[in-house]
Formats: structure tokens, sequence, C-alpha cells
């Protein structure tokens, strides 16, 4: 199913189909307008200013945007020669949602989509959920390997982290 982006489009489309009433004509733009309205995205989280993408490894160095989109899509595996492994955010946690939206472009099913085609097809292992939503339980699961990079909003980096990328609202 195609969502459109503006309620005039759908509206353009419908005026075109002669034997739709005007009452029908006014329910879709209705609901198209309430599907906008729900899929627009949630202001929860507008205070944060951007996400980092960090290690506790201070040998890996910055990455480029283009490195770092890669990065998350499953497409860059090693970092320095060291095979890397990535963390995410439980599936319904804003942050994770705000993350791919910021980096990639893309929502939480796309990701889902992306990640269990790699993992099927056995060319890259999904991020690993870290269970605890808490930038705590992410530090910690990056201090039992130097291999390891997560991300979080900027405002809740440890004092120790090695950013990345910074991953802003415009990128």
């Amino acid at each position: 199913m195609v969502i459109l982006n503006t309620p005039q489009l759908l509206l353009q489309i419908l005026r075109k189909q002669t034997y739709l009433s005007k009452f029908a004509i006014d329910l879709c733009a209705l609901i198209s307008c309430a599907i906008i309205f729900v899929a627009a995205p949630s202001h929860a989280s507008e205070h944060v200013k951007g996400y980092a993408i960090f290690t506790l490894n201070p040998d890996f160095k910055s990455l480029s945007k283009s490195k770092a989109r890669m990065l998350y899509r499953g497409r860059v595996k090693t970092l320095k020669g060291q095979r890397i492994e990535l963390s995410d955010w439980s599936d319904d946690h804003e942050t994770r949602k705000q993350f791919y939206r910021m980096l990639l472009g893309k929502d939480q099913a796309q990701m889902n989509a992306h990640w269990a085609s790699l993992s099927f097809s056995g060319k890259a292992r999904p991020p690993k959920e870290i269970q605890d939503d808490s930038v705590a339980a992410l530090v910690d699961w990056l201090n039992e390997k130097s291999n390891r990079i997560g991300y979080a909003p900027i405002s809740s980096l440890p004092k120790n982290a090695n950013v990345l990328y910074v991953v802003k609202g415009g990128n």
C-alpha cells in the first residue's frame, strides 16, 4: 500500500474518478489527513539535538557520513582490521526510531525488513539489541569487547566515548 505525501494529491486523483461521490472524496481526504497525522514523527524526543555513533575503543577513527550509513546498513563489517559488533536499542524505543530516521531516512519497519534480509542471506548480522534501554547498559556492553560500537543521544554520552560520527536532524 502506498501512502501519498499530501492529501491534495489524493484529492486530485479521486476527483478524476467520476463515479465517486463528494461524500466519498471528503471521507478519503479525512482519512488521508489522519494517516499523515499518525505517521508524522513524534515530537516526544524533540529536545534531542542528535545522536552520536561511538565506541570506547580509542583506536577507531571518525567516520564519514557515507561510512556511518554503510555501518548501520550492514555493509561495513570491519574497522581497522577488527570485525565490529553493533548495538541497537529495543524495537519500540524512540531513540532507535529517531536514529534510523535521521541517519538513513528509514522507519522501523523498513530497517527490520532490511536486517531480516541481510540476516537470512547470511550477509550480515543485525545489531545486538541491548535489553535494558539505558546508556549505562549500553556502556557496560561496549566495555566487554573493544570492537563494539553503539549510538546514543549526544547529551547522554559517557566521558570516555570515542565519537565516530554525529547524526543530526539535517543529515
